[in-house]
Formats: structure tokens, sequence, C-alpha cells
């Protein structure tokens, strides 16, 4: 499965809250080797992985100092054992929560941790709470771990189906064999201005300020207070954006502000167009409360729509009194192709075979047919593929 971002919430037992020994490991159950360029950090710091393209950030909103920093866990030069006054791990006293974001989405079986760092039983945790995400803000992981039991250095694994790989697997219906490929497409905006980068066009019903146009919206950056979309209205306000051309969405993610947490958006509906004159409906959500702080939350539609232009109505934000608004948006198309097989072959299985199963709730698009030959010479075979878009009346290989 792949991972965009992580969150061990902590429930303290004693008077602070600590994490230590935070190990990630890959598909064949490897450690990732995390680096600093930079450590003892407190809040906020970035890491790399050695030898992949890949960066990420871990933070917390605090850390108790002098010791203790927010990148002490994750890094694995540090050990995960650790006793006073080789105080590897992080310490804070009122903050029950560590983050990591990845760049990109990373493939991760299995998360490690240590709640009881040693150095007194104030330091213990009561719970820690796994949640994980993916690129498009699903929830693939959310468990919590009771570690009350207070083993100095005992290691803890997130470790389940929706983050381990299946064996291949192929489908039958009615005799049918079938295996999928997934089809996502998420649209990225990055804006920099209302009309740029062109075709795109971004847009609202009003906007607070200069300072709050229509495009900080859907310019992807989500942890910047002043980079937001903000209504000079409380309710009954829109900001849309033109593609210029019709995107397939089955997806939304929304990231709540981050200040006055109260001005996101309560009760929302989404609007598809493809003339900016009639709009139509397509998802509506409503009782969305308790945002955090820069919180992102995704939500699916109950099916694929298809249009240019998608406005995003706020009806009424969670009781601030002065604006709403949004920090980011990001529309985006989850689904699968139904490939149909010949046969349920120990070819078919390798080439075809799905390591995990895929979710029945995305949708499907039409069936596409794949046919295969098999020629043999000294032992070896040749898999001759031809996919096509609807049923053949016949076939033939030369």
């Amino acid at each position: 499965m792949t991972v965009k971002e992580i969150a061990l919430k902590c429930t303290k037992a004693g008077a602070y809250f600590s994490l230590g020994g935070i190990r990630l490991y890959d598909e064949y159950d490897n450690i990732y080797p995390i680096k600093f360029s930079i450590k003892n950090s407190l809040t906020s710091n970035n890491f790399y992985i050695m030898g992949k393209d890949i960066t990420g950030t871990v933070s917390t909103k605090n850390s108790y100092g002098t010791y203790y920093f927010v990148d002490s866990p994750f890094d694995t030069d540090k050990s995960i054992v650790t006793n006073y006054p080789n105080v590897n791990y992080w310490l804070s006293s009122s903050e029950d929560t560590i983050n990591i974001s990845f760049d990109k989405s990373v493939k991760i079986s299995r998360i490690d941790f240590v709640p009881y760092c040693g150095n007194g039983a104030d330091r213990a945790q009561t719970t820690v709470e796994a949640i994980v995400k993916d690129e498009f803000q699903n929830v693939i992981l959310q468990e919590k771990y009771s570690t009350s039991t207070y083993a100095v250095n005992q290691v803890y694994s997130a470790l389940t189906p929706t983050l381990t790989s299946f064996r291949s697997a192929l489908l039958k219906s009615n005799e049918n064999i079938y295996s999928y490929e997934s089809n996502n497409a998420k649209y990225d905006t990055k804006m920099t201005s209302n009309t740029t980068p062109s075709p795109l066009v971004a847009s609202a019903s009003s906007i607070y300020s200069s300072s709050y146009p229509a495009w900080l919206a859907f310019n992807g950056t989500r942890t910047n207070v002043n980079n937001c979309w903000i209504t000079s209205l409380l309710t009954d306000q829109w900001v849309q954006i033109d593609f210029k051309d019709k995107k397939r969405v089955s997806h939304i993610e929304v990231v709540g502000m981050g200040v006055n947490t109260t001005s996101s958006p309560k009760n929302f509906t989404v609007f598809g167009s493809n003339d900016g004159i009639s709009f139509y409906p397509v998802l509506k959500i409503n009782n969305q409360t308790n945002w955090g702080t820069f919180e992102s939350r995704g939500f699916n539609f109950n099916y694929v729509v298809n249009y240019r232009y998608y406005r995003f109505h706020i009806h009424d934000n969670n009781g601030y009194a002065s604006y709403s608004g949004v920090v980011d948006i990001v529309y985006s198309h989850k689904g699968s192709d139904l490939l149909k097989l010949n046969n349920s072959s120990k070819k078919s299985f390798v080439y075809y075979g799905n390591t995990r199963l895929f979710d029945l709730n995305k949708p499907i698009k039409e069936v596409d047919y794949v046919l295969e030959g098999e020629y043999t010479n000294s032992s070896k075979y040749i898999l001759i593929k031809k996919t096509i878009k609807r049923k053949p009346l016949s076939i033939s290989f030369n």
C-alpha cells in the first residue's frame, strides 16, 4: 500500500508524551534509512530516504527541548533502545501527536514504534493510535494500540492487511476471468494567480481582501496561515476552478483553515458545469465539525462526474463570526479498468494477478479485453498482449 501521511497520536499515562524507535519498512520488510541533513530540531524537520528519491517532513507542535527532539525517534543512525542520558526519543508535556508526510507516495508494509522510552513511568503511554492516509487523503489504516503495560523499550508494530501485500489474485464471475488496472488521476493545479498556469482560471463569489484571492485555494500550499481563500461573507459563498476541458472527478480533498478553524466549512456542496452558467450538484456534505489546524479531509463522490467547471460552495462554517474559507482544494479521479482475460493460467497470474484486492467502492470503467498467445522455444515462452475496447466478433493470430 502506498502511503502519503502518517500520524501517531498518543494518550499519556503520566506527565509527558513520548515516542521513540519509529521505523518504517518497505514492501520487502526492509527499514527505510531515514536521514536528517540538520539534526535536533524541536518541532519540525525535513528528512530524506537514502537510495530513494523521497523526502518528507516530521512535525509536532511541541517538544520538551534540550535532548528531546522531534527528529530523534526517526533517525535510523540512532538506536531504538534508550536510557537516560542517551535520550533518543521525542518528549513533550503538551502535544500528543507526531506527523510524518512524504513528498510522494511511499510503499510501506509496517510501522514500528516504542511508546515507553525509559526514565520513569511519567513518560509512559496509555494508547498510541496510528492513522495512515494515501495520496487521496483516504484513511487506509486507523488502529489504536494499548500500550498500558509500560514495558520499557518494547517495540509495537502497526501491521494490518491494509498495509501488507496479498498474494496475487484474479477474479472470476460467470465463468469469466478478470483482472484490473488502477486508473487514477490527481489534478494538482499549483496556481500562482487567478489565471496562471494557463489555461486554468480561478474565481470566487467574494474575497475577504486582495490578500486572500480565489487561486490560493488551488496553489497546493497547506501549512501557511496566510495562504488561503477567505470570503467577505459568512454563508453561501463559493470558489471555482475552470479546467478549460472536462475532467473526470470522483473525489475531493479539502484542507481546513490554519487559524480560526471554526471558519472552516461545515456544510458544503460541489457543483459541476460545462458552460459556466448552468451548475449541477454532484456532492453534498454536511456536519463537518471539529476541524484541526490545516486538517485535510477527503470525500468520495457517489459516481464519476465529467465537467469543465467545479464550484466549491460553502453554505455555512463552524461558527466563526467574521469569514469562511479553505486552505486548499484538490479534485481527483479514482477508479479502475477491468481487464477480461481468456484464461486463469499461470501466465495470467504472473502478468495480470493483482497483489491486493481492489476497492469495489471505486468506479470501474468499461471492460477491456486482453488476448494472449503462447509460443514455446527452448522452454521459454513469449506472451503476446493486445488490448481492445470492445468484445471481438472473431480473433486470429498470425
